[in-house]
């Protein structure tokens, strides 16, 4: 058995092409793009340009950090791809980025289709992995190109979602650091709130999966797109996560004083900012990375995260809980303490404003 367990290296990779706020603005209109960019923070998205998936994004992720750093590839035990799409159904994805990156054919790889709160997912089955002995490097790797999977003249989901991929390595860490405790949830009768009803094979795509129909608000979209209900999304997000972050602490018997840096899921800062004030904490407590890149879905956290670490908000020793919530729908909080043994930021200051 293997004791801490923790987070020792971590990058982001985004595409170059971006879909800017004057382009929305042409497309449907400055008074409600202007509204919409103020509440959420999000003044620009990056888009993966046709032929480009999550999978390649979270591959030039993974390739940077492990050129990096050095790290022989040789070591990595585990691959976790978490993903909600996918290059295909089958195979497993997973197993195409243990080619690419030249990892050895005697590890395991795993996708997992968990949305929103994938990352944090992602970590605790890593954490399982090392602490139990089955495993001592595990590369945990989200991508996802939601762009290519809603309608252009969707004007409520095209203004927040932008495309990106992570890759962090989890192992062994100094006794005391690493991660502290998890907490996770899931309420799978409200699945329908979040989703992409044509996908899978619960809906077979045909003629009649491809029709436009155009909702009460103007949204345009097929069945094969992704619809959500953010209304209700909001309230989700409101009523759970303060009670998350609660659950959390008192596994450990933190307080919130206590924790550094909390980082969440960046759906849009109007959400953040909302979640924050009802649990009590101060907005000057989190970290923000969606002005320039928007919601990537499951790859929000871990670029956040990256962010803070490159501008020096996550340090050795520092207290920094991560909090997930979405598709599902779900939600995964983790507590952990930054080891000394964390490789350092790749990029060695901020990509984006906070």
């Amino acid at each position: 058995m293997i004791g801490s367990v923790g987070v020792i290296a971590a990058h982001y990779h985004v595409p170059a092409m971006r879909l800017t706020h004057d382009e929305l603005v042409a497309r449907f209109g400055v008074e409600k793009m202007t509204a919409i960019a103020e509440s959420s923070g999000i003044w620009e998205r990056r888009i993966a340009p046709a032929g480009v998936t999550g999978a390649d994004l979270a591959f030039t992720a993974a390739d940077e950090m492990l050129t990096h750093h050095q790290i022989d590839r040789s070591s990595i035990d585990y691959l976790i791809y978490c993903t909600q799409t996918p290059d295909y159904l089958i195979p497993t994805t997973a197993c195409i980025l243990q080619d690419r990156l030249g990892l050895r054919k005697s590890i395991g790889a795993v996708d997992l289709n968990q949305g929103c709160s994938q990352y944090v997912y992602g970590l605790q089955l890593a954490h399982a992995l090392v602490s139990s002995g089955h495993a001592r490097r595990i590369l945990v790797m989200t991508g996802d190109a939601d762009t290519k999977i809603i309608h252009p003249l969707d004007r409520a989901n095209v203004p927040l979602f932008g495309d990106a991929g992570t890759a962090s390595i989890v192992g062994p860490v100094e006794a005391g650091a690493g991660i502290l405790s998890f907490e996770v949830g899931t309420d799978g009768a409200s699945h329908g709130l979040l989703i992409q009803p044509s996908s899978g094979a619960r809906v077979p795509r045909s003629a009649d999966t491809s029709v436009e129909q155009v909702d009460k608000d103007g949204n345009v979209r097929t069945a094969e797109h992704l619809h959500m209900d953010g209304r209700s999304i909001f309230i989700f997000g409101l009523s759970v996560v303060p009670k998350l972050i609660d659950q959390l602490l008192a596994r450990t018997g933190h307080q919130k004083d206590d924790v550094d840096v909390f980082i969440l899921h960046q759906a849009n800062k109007f959400m953040i900012d909302s979640i924050l004030k009802r649990a009590g904490i101060p907005l000057t407590k989190t970290h923000y990375c969606l002005r320039h890149t928007g919601n990537s879905g499951g790859s929000t956290v871990p670029i956040a995260m990256s962010e803070a670490w490159s501008a020096g908000r996550l340090r050795p020793g520092s207290l920094v809980a991560l909090v997930a919530f979405g598709v599902g729908l779900s939600w995964a909080a983790t507590l952990m303490r930054w080891p000394d043994q964390a490789l350092g930021p790749v990029f060695a200051k901020p990509q984006f404003d906070a």
